[in-house]
């Protein structure tokens, strides 16, 4: 059996996913599905913990046989802070019309694992992300992220996950309650969701439409950087945290060979990770802690 979408967390916290297939361990008594509007909490996979085993072995199906998987959280390391020795590139379309789904079209992988591959390219792989925030910049703000990243297994909802943002940054510092942080966050937990290099990919796409994430990786990071993370009138870039993240998860996998691009596209291409985000915003408060948020690789 395929763990197509499960996700981990180090305390019990709500993630959710849609469009997942079944999931079953051996470590549980019965089987865990996976479908829309479930929430997951790390209390009731608790295999998933920093103290479980590293390795799991799934129920096999008819067609598979039993597989091994191994928890990832970032290289077993934690985050990294990105130094600017690698950045991130635009991804160019060959044509300003066309869709992701139409250049990226929906593949089978492994099992019931399904992709957004390229269509002349397989070591590809595109992702969808949004970040959402109610009330921005008002008192009270709450905010949320989406990922989808599949279009869901023989006619069944897109791979989503989603989540709402934390209260505190990857490193420890505060972190405000922001659409432009949800954005952020949406793409580090895309970047570090799988192991793309174990999947077969070369190239991580990020397809959003927020401006913000896709200058600010390719273009205006290299600036800051290079000013102390200044802006003009030596003002302090915001969130610059998250920024450190985002190209430290970029050198990481620029170390195992996999570049990452960003694709800046039409809010209204990009409805199911909107939505995602909105939800998680609307249903839950933010989170104290910096929740690591990491699938199985194999």
């Amino acid at each position: 059996m395929l763990l197509a979408n499960a996700v981990f967390f180090d305390s019990p916290t709500p993630f959710k996913t849609w469009g997942c297939p079944v999931l079953a361990f051996p470590q549980i008594s019965s089987f865990l599905y996976c479908t829309l509007s479930t929430w997951i909490r790390g209390s009731k996979i608790n295999c998933f913990n920093k103290d479980a085993a590293s390795t799991m072995a799934a129920y096999p199906t008819a067609t598979e046989p039993s597989v091994s998987w191994t928890p990832r959280r970032n290289g077993m390391t934690g985050l990294r802070r990105g130094t600017g020795r690698v950045f991130p590139t635009r991804f160019t379309p060959p044509s300003s019309t066309i869709k992701p789904t139409e250049l990226f079209p929906g593949q089978a992988t492994y099992g019931l694992l399904t992709r957004y591959i390229h269509r002349h390219d397989p070591r590809k792989v595109l992702l969808f992300t949004d970040g959402s925030c109610l009330k921005n910049g008002q008192l009270n703000p709450q905010a949320g992220w989406g990922v989808v990243h599949g279009p869901g297994f023989a006619g069944q909802p897109p791979l989503v996950v989603s989540g709402p943002l934390e209260s505190v940054g990857p490193f420890g510092g505060p972190g405000v309650q922001t659409s432009n942080r949800a954005e952020l966050r949406a793409v580090i937990a895309a970047l570090g969701l799988w192991n793309w290099l174990d999947e077969g990919f070369n190239t991580v796409v990020i397809a959003t439409d927020s401006e913000y994430v896709v200058a600010g990786a390719t273009e205006w990071a290299k600036i800051w950087i290079q000013n102390g993370w200044r802006r003009a009138a030596n003002e302090q870039v915001m969130n610059k945290d998250l920024w450190e993240a985002l190209l430290g998860e970029v050198e990481r996998w620029h170390d195992y060979g996999v570049s990452i691009q960003f694709w800046k596209i039409p809010r209204d291409w990009n409805e199911v990770a909107d939505a995602a985000a909105k939800e998680a915003a609307e249903e839950h408060e933010a989170l104290y802690g910096w929740m690591e948020v990491r699938g199985l690789s194999h």
